[in-house]
């Protein structure tokens, strides 16, 4: 019996591609990344990890419009994408809700083109909004919104466009809240050894729970909207 095959590819320069790729391939912080954990634990699935740079979503937009993108052909099983690059789109001056409404307005756009042309099932990462070098007790009196802010703005972002479109959500806050909040974290979007192994074990549950790593039929990635036209 052949093994089953699992390639994933991380769009992240951050966090998140540090919670999946070990030292020795590129990764900051582990020993052990996604592809060493999945050996230990499913020995009959063959993992291939990908990590490509990320400019946000408003570039892999483009990208996957212009039919040039590296994702299109490429046999890519799982995307993992983050909101950490969308925090910078939050500058002083801006309507912090129009800003939110574009960033979803890309990403809708970027999982709608990965299904279409890439065929692979999508994750999103959200951010923990813990930021221990700056602690926000209130936003009275700020002249610019702080980085907690704009992750829980991103955070919810993320929630509607997964409702809507059915991908599934790294819930990045919860879990590292869960194990300790500042203890896993070194500053806004910025996780520890600790935190980015609580990042890639919840990976790892949500490969499992969709059916990547046994024999199980493969769970569709439906949001509200193709449910409401069958």
């Amino acid at each position: 019996m052949s093994a089953k095959k699992l390639k994933l590819v991380v769009r992240d320069t951050g966090s998140i591609k540090d919670a999946v790729l070990p030292k020795s391939s590129g990764g900051r912080l582990l020993e052990q990344g996604l592809r060493d954990k999945l050996a230990e634990r499913y020995p009959d699935v063959e993992v291939e990890v990908v990590a490509e740079p990320s400019s946000g979503f408003q570039a892999l937009r483009s990208e996957l419009e212009s039919g040039g993108s590296s994702l299109i052909g490429s046999s890519t099983d799982v995307v993992l994408l983050s909101v950490a690059d969308e925090v910078e789109r939050f500058a002083d001056g801006q309507d912090p809700h129009a800003v939110a409404a574009a960033i979803k307005e890309d990403l809708l756009a970027c999982i709608k083109l990965i299904k279409s042309e890439v065929g692979a099932h999508i994750l999103v990462a959200n951010l923990s909004s813990i930021d221990p070098q700056n602690p926000i007790y209130t936003y009275h009196g700020l002249d610019a919104e702080p980085f907690t802010l704009c992750a829980q703005r991103l955070n919810l972002v993320l929630i509607g466009a997964s409702h809507e479109e059915g991908i599934s959500i790294i819930d990045v806050d919860r879990k590292i809240a869960e194990a300790g909040g500042g203890g896993t974290v070194v500053r806004g979007g910025v996780y520890n050894e600790a935190g980015s192994n609580v990042v890639l074990n919840e990976l790892i549950r949500v490969l499992d729970d969709y059916g990547f790593l046994d024999d199980r039929p493969l769970m569709e990635q439906i949001g509200a909207k193709t449910r409401g036209t069958t």
